[in-house]
């Protein structure tokens, strides 16, 4: 638990953050995670002589390994606890519905129920996401009286989907998929509950009750993953019992925790840009949602909802690494944005640690291409074993995430607004044109080449950054 003097500092450094820095909430609630971390480390009660030993070994191992690379390994280190705790396990049990839906669904099942959930995440436009970081900062800043407003702005406008998945679902039921077009029907109904009342997530972060957040979190995703599986063991290929089980769940949860958030709030005060802040980070997302999603949508009309059980598979291990590195990349930001360095001072300092980390990743790329298909034959069987020669071509992808992340952050840190702009304006253009061309052109193999052409147009933007730099930097806090 945080202390009442614990919360204030906390509270402090993330307003420091946002205000003088002008850092993205999620990262200030990072780094004042990282602090609330380093004091139950120190401070805590109950902790044995072992563990007091166990800790400083592993801080003197890492500063030791940390000043030959000339990285601040130790901070590294600390602050990934969080964050290695709440994306591992969600990421294991990601994977392991998807392994029950491989080995005991149909094809045409998995792809369906992939396709279902890709279309209600480019139909959740309309839950106004973005309220979700407008709320983070505002809470961060003292203002718990918008959480309320915001959940029921998300409520009503959310209200609209129900309309439009169920012209999609009578759609698809009459001329495509009855079974198909019953659950995006069924969808309809749970939609307004499914998304406005998750703002509890960002709420606790905005509140540094990242303890909380995380136990809540795990616990929906784990139970959420129980009662999927259970109904897949028992009724593998009947669609509808199985996401109608999945909504009730992910409901259920929403609902509980939002009530459970509702005790934290402290003060009635509400900052009138937060609604505006909310408006205007759903307005520039609604492009790059559907850039995330449009793959699975274009193979499931193009080819079949097969294909996409298919493309699903052959994808799932690389983007379950890519996607479960993404919160440790959050980790350079603050330290991007306090130190006063451009990036080719950074490149010129850190050259050592640079070449090691390219030949670590380069072994890594080497070692990803080689086993793949061994590993994907161990988690989802030989159903789709003509299809995982496939899946090493995201060695490729595997290769440039890194050095791509890190770039990204470093924009974010330093304000390159022209690169922002591209990011956030063309480039989910272009991959929405890359991905549909591709798919049509040559299938479930254009779908994955897609992924690996779009890495490498990400990482060309960053170099129009690279080149357009002339030294600025932001002033450390």
């Amino acid at each position: 638990m945080v202390n009442h003097t614990d919360k204030i500092l906390l509270d402090y450094i993330a307003n420091k953050l946002i205000k003088q820095a002008g850092l993205y909430p999620e990262n200030c609630f990072l780094l004042a995670n990282s602090l609330y971390f380093k004091k139950q480390c120190q401070y805590s009660s109950g902790k044995t002589a072992m563990t007091h030993a166990l800790q400083n070994k592993i801080y003197t191992i890492s500063k030791k390994y940390g000043q030959r690379l000339g990285f601040d390994l130790p901070y590294f280190v600390k602050n990934g606890f969080w964050v290695s705790l709440r994306q591992g396990v969600g990421s294991i049990c990601s994977l392991a519905l998807s392994i029950a839906f491989a080995r005991l669904a149909t094809q045409e099942v998995f792809g369906q129920y992939q396709f279902v959930l890709s279309v209600l995440s480019i139909v959740s436009i309309l839950s106004i996401p973005g309220l979700n970081v407008a709320i983070a900062q505002s809470v961060a800043r003292g203002y718990d009286g918008d959480y309320k407003k915001a959940v029921k702005i998300s409520f009503l406008w959310s209200l609209l989907g129900v309309p439009t998945l169920l012209v999609i679902g009578g759609y698809y039921y009459i001329f495509q998929s009855h079974s198909l077009g019953i659950t995006l029907m069924i969808s309809s109904m749970f939609f307004p509950f499914f998304y406005a009342p998750n703002t509890w997530d960002a709420f606790l972060q905005g509140k540094s009750r990242f303890d909380i957040s995380t136990k809540y979190s795990l616990i929906q995703a784990i139970l959420n993953m129980l009662a999927t599986i259970g109904i897949i063991f028992f009724n593998a290929n009947n669609l509808i019992p199985i996401t109608v089980v999945y909504f009730i769940s992910y409901t259920f949860f929403n609902g509980y925790y939002y009530f459970k958030s509702l005790k934290y709030i402290e003060n009635g005060r509400s900052d009138e840009d937060t609604l505006k802040y909310g408006w205007f980070l759903t307005k520039i997302s609604v492009a790059g949602v559907i850039a995330e999603n449009v793959d699975k949508i274009i193979i499931g009309i193009l080819i079949s909802p097969a294909a996409v059980a298919v493309y699903y598979v052959i994808s799932a291990v690389p983007l379950k690494i890519k996607d479960g590195l993404k919160p440790f990349y959050n980790l350079f930001f603050p330290k991007l944005s306090q130190d006063s360095f451009s990036i080719k001072e950074f490149l010129g300092r850190k050259k050592r640690f640079i070449f090691l980390a390219g030949l670590l990743l380069l072994g890594i790329a080497g070692i990803f291409y080689l086993f793949i298909g061994k590993i994907n034959y161990l988690l989802f069987g030989n159903s789709y074993v003509d299809f995982y020669k496939y899946s090493k071509w995201y060695a490729i992808m595997i290769f440039f995430m890194t050095p791509v992340n890190f770039l990204g952050k470093y924009v974010f840190a330093k304000k390159e607004t022209q690169t922002l702009r591209l990011l956030n304006v063309f480039y989910p253009f272009l991959k929405i044109t890359v991905t549909g061309a591709f798919i049509y052109l040559w299938g479930i193999a254009g779908a994955v080449l897609a992924s690996n052409v779009n890495m490498a147009v990400y990482f060309l933007i960053y170099l129009i950054a690279l080149i357009s730099n002339r030294g600025k930097s932001i002033r450390s806090l």
